[in-house]
């Protein structure tokens, strides 16, 4: 009796060691799923933090149950690792049931489409006349623009550039109007394609003392779209209103059959987007947009604005050569308002209510090459490429005022 006592001593120690080995491998792989989920935001798709502590903890009793012949710890621990993954599974498979099978219409192309090489077809071609070539001595203007705009400086670089400078990041980029007007403001881009700045963006400008300078070159239909399926076609400019301030909350008000709350997107604040929606909606307060967890460029879990998901009830906004021919989404549809459809001849003959001017932005004063470039996409030849894009070029008397704004 007191022999097998002393033989069960060493063999219960090594169980202990074997268990403390086997919790702390539970507890560092524990350590590093949290991680894991904390810096890939996976807690979004379902996977939570507590179902995982709930099964490591399940696999730790388990481990002690089998280590020690214990058989009830090991169904008790059966019994929690089962449940958290039933959990998980519940979880994710309700995200994506109501969220995730719808799909998401990111503002994002295909850029290498549009690179202003000179093989590229996708591009317009023009021929650009002796007295707007550019000189070399003075240097080349470094240009950005808002992502829409993107094919017609694309293609005035191409007839204008050298392709090496062209096809350079350096001399030029296409990023959203939030970011566009800082680089402009900081120097660090002698010309911007864009829309008209935002009043935010203007008060940036007047803390630095500088003076916009907008010279306008086309124009392109704001529109507003829903899912494919909705058998909404039409709305006017007061229902837009009355949607993106929350008074009118459901398509049942609007004249749909059915009791179906709207989901109303909108854009980042300083996009060339959000800030036409707010000059539409004048003094009437935009509702907070919806927001959703993105994951930063650090890891960071980011709660910004969401981007527009296809649901049944949704609607958004954009332009529309943006939303037709860049994005090429055959799963919306665009609306009318005021029972004009946006298109290219209501643009042009001003039946469209929602039309937006497209300007050439500088801050300081304007280099030889860069007033060439104005003067060249205000030509009959820029109006000729705005035009072969598939935008409305403005008039001529349009295209020789320069508005100047703080």
């Amino acid at each position: 009796m007191e022999n097998t006592r002393k033989k069960s001593i060493p063999l219960l120690i090594l169980k202990i060691l074997f268990q403390g080995i086997v919790a702390f491998g539970i507890s560092w792989a524990w350590a590093v799923g949290m991680i894991i989920i904390a810096l890939s935001g996976a807690a979004k798709n379902g996977i939570n933090p507590l179902c995982l502590t709930a099964f490591m903890l399940g696999l730790l009793c388990c481990s002690f149950g089998c280590i020690f012949s214990k058989r009830r710890i090991r169904r008790f621990s059966y019994c929690i690792m089962g449940l958290s993954v039933v959990v998980c599974c519940a979880m994710a498979g309700y995200k994506w049931w109501t969220v995730e099978r719808f799909p998401v219409v990111k503002h994002e192309v295909d850029w290498w489409e549009y690179r202003p090489t000179q093989d590229n077809d996708k591009l317009a071609k023009v021929i650009v006349p002796d007295e707007y070539v550019l000189s070399a001595d003075e240097g080349y203007p470094h240009i950005d623009g808002a992502y829409a705009l993107y094919p017609i400086y694309a293609a005035m670089a191409r007839e204008m550039y050298p392709e090496a400078y062209a096809t350079s990041r350096n001399y030029l980029l296409t990023n959203g109007s939030d970011r566009i007007y800082k680089e402009l403001l900081y120097g660090e881009r002698d010309l911007i394609f864009a829309l008209a700045p935002s009043k935010q963006q203007e008060e940036e400008a007047e803390k630095r003392g500088l003076t916009y300078e907008l010279t306008p070159f086309c124009m392109d239909a704001f529109v507003f779209y829903v899912n494919a399926k909705n058998p909404i076609d039409n709305l006017t400019t007061e229902q837009i209103r009355g949607i993106y301030s929350g008074e009118i909350t459901n398509w049942k008000e609007i004249g749909l059959p059915e009791d179906v709350k709207i989901i109303p997107f909108q854009r980042n604040e300083g996009s060339g987007s959000q800030t036409t929606l707010q000059k539409l909606m004048g003094d009437t307060p935009i509702m907070p947009p919806i927001k959703e967890d993105r994951v930063g460029g650090m890891g960071e879990i980011i709660n910004d604005t969401a981007n527009y998901r296809n649901f049944k009830a949704a609607i958004g906004f954009s332009f529309r050569y943006y939303a037709m021919e860049m994005l090429r989404n055959k799963q919306i549809k665009l609306l009318s308002i005021n029972g004009v459809a946006p298109t290219v001849e209501n643009i042009r003959n001003g039946s469209y209510p929602l039309v937006a001017t497209a300007y050439m932005v500088t801050v300081l004063p304007r280099s030889a090459n860069t007033r060439k470039i104005v003067d060249f996409m205000c030509s009959p030849a820029g109006h000729e490429l705005v035009e072969k894009t598939g935008y409305v070029p403005v008039n001529g008397s349009q295209a020789q005022e320069t508005e100047v704004a703080k």
